[in-house]
């Protein structure tokens, strides 16, 4: 089930209200000892989060199959960045390696089947109830709490720097597919230093910035912006590209495309964006204007 967007947050009786968590949406099917995991397009994810295994031990049922997210934490917070790191892990050896250096956790927040039997029609808050009865405390979980009030939820998830909130319709059945009004996301802007790296070119003028971050010495490639420069700013930039521009992009993960120019990785700016897509792109991202921050500050 996915929510649709809105805007502005708001106090309803008729909703409840939980933290949405920055992380990669997972769907666990328990069958007695065997636990499996897909994303939300149907992929397999099991191999990616072997400590997941150890649910068949965590709810006191033989079967079910839960929908959650799985986050992984930097400096207190869900950090997108590292839990993608996880999720597009594919040798054994690495994903050993990872589970030690970004241990997840799993935001529990619905129950669509429990022994054999399909919950889907059944109103919401019954299974929540069913959840959290057959959860067993334990590190690698989390259940998601609701609130009563949407509007004070999303003031703190502001000023905690999270990602948003979640506004579900009290006694609404699961409908898996296409999103819902039922389920509704409200998620403020997110703001983030930059490398500039290069320009994307139209007819001899500046279309957009190509933006990057640091993960370790790795410049990745992470979007494109174009809006909130000025004129002025445009013909500076192509200025710069002209007598500073490089030969070969910085960026580990350049963008394939025609009419780019190279920077060297010494401009840095402020963008605020929508979300972080899949590949750890900026969604709809916003150039606010440009930074003296020293580009080594712009990490992932």
């Amino acid at each position: 089930m996915e929510p649709l967007s809105r805007k502005e947050p708001f106090n309803s009786p008729a909703y409840l209200y939980q933290i949405k968590w920055d992380g990669v949406r997972i769907l666990a099917l328990v069958e007695g000892r065997r636990v499996s995991l897909k994303n939300r397009r149907g992929r397999p994810r099991t191999e990616q989060y072997p400590e997941l295994r150890s649910l068949a031990d965590l709810i006191g049922v033989k079967s079910a199959v839960l929908d959650g997210e799985v986050i992984a934490l930097a400096a207190g917070k869900p950090s997108f960045q590292k839990v993608l790191r996880r999720d597009l892990c594919r040798r054994e050896a690495a994903v050993r390696a990872l589970q030690r250096e970004i241990p997840c956790t799993y935001c529990l927040f619905d129950l669509l089947f429990l022994e054999g039997v399909d919950l889907r029609a059944d109103p919401l808050e019954e299974r929540q109830q069913l959840l959290e009865e057959i959860v067993k405390p334990a590190a690698l979980l989390h259940l998601s709490e609701s609130f009563a009030e949407g509007e004070a939820l999303y003031r703190e998830i502001e000023r905690a720097g999270l990602e948003g909130i979640v506004a579900k319709k009290r006694g609404s059945p699961y409908r898996e597919g296409k999103g819902s009004a039922d389920w509704l996301k409200i998620k403020p802007r997110r703001r983030r230093l930059c490398v500039v790296g290069g320009l994307s070119m139209a007819g001899g003028a500046v279309g957009s910035l190509l933006l990057g971050a640091y993960r370790g010495r790795e410049l990745l490639y992470i979007g494109k912006a174009g809006s909130g420069l000025t004129g002025e700013e445009l013909l500076l930039l192509r200025d710069l590209a002209r007598q500073e521009g490089s030969i070969g992009p910085f960026f580990s993960n350049p963008p394939r495309g025609s009419d780019l120019l190279w920077l060297k990785p010494l401009l840095t700016v402020q963008v605020e964006f929508a979300e972080w897509t899949a590949t750890l792109k900026m969604r709809a991202p916003v150039v606010i204007g440009f930074s003296s921050c020293p580009p080594e500050e712009a990490v992932l």
